[in-house]
């Protein structure tokens, strides 16, 4: 009986390790995309909005995006000062996603800055976070775009100026 019993324990021991290794006690989890979307302010000139989820156990940084459609891409964050006025910033070291956490990118806050699209059509985005890449299908927001104001083009514009040398 005592035989019987250790050869059990022993047999559910290596199911268990074998479970694991497979992937059946997997908690890493992934990095999750929803609603990406862009507009342009002017042809030559756009933002791209989405909500990122980092369902895995470890902070992540998204550290830069990147499409053949466009020129080229730059992490951006519009910020309020101290005199109520707002401003936009570059973010080369990205932003830092913590483990079970969302950021949301959108109008007035965090977003992609995207130079030099080639038209309007959906675009392939990689998303890099440094050991992992992940692309989404960005769509092309005609509202959007159609809507934005005189002022979202300036203050774009003085963005887009001021960093014409990275």
């Amino acid at each position: 009986m005592k035989n019987s019993v250790l050869g059990a324990l022993l047999l559910l021991t290596t199911v268990a390790l074998v479970a694991a290794s497979c992937g059946g006690g997997d908690s890493s989890g992934a990095i999750e995309v929803e609603d990406a979307r862009y507009r342009l302010a002017k042809s030559d000139l756009g933002a791209g909005y989405m909500s990122i989820s980092n369902t895995t156990d470890t902070d992540v940084t998204f550290e830069g995006a990147s499409s053949e459609g466009v020129g080229r891409i730059e992490l951006h964050e519009s910020l309020v000062g101290n005199d109520g006025t707002m401003t936009m910033q570059a973010r080369p070291d990205g932003f830092v996603i913590a483990a079970g956490a969302t950021i949301t990118l959108e109008p007035g806050g965090k977003h992609l800055m995207i130079f030099d699209p080639l038209g309007i059509d959906d675009l392939t985005v990689s998303l890099d976070f440094g050991d992992e890449t992940v692309e989404v299908l960005a769509v092309y927001d005609a509202e959007a775009s159609a809507a934005v104001t005189t002022d979202d083009v300036v203050d774009m514009d003085a963005d887009a100026m001021a960093n014409t040398d990275s």
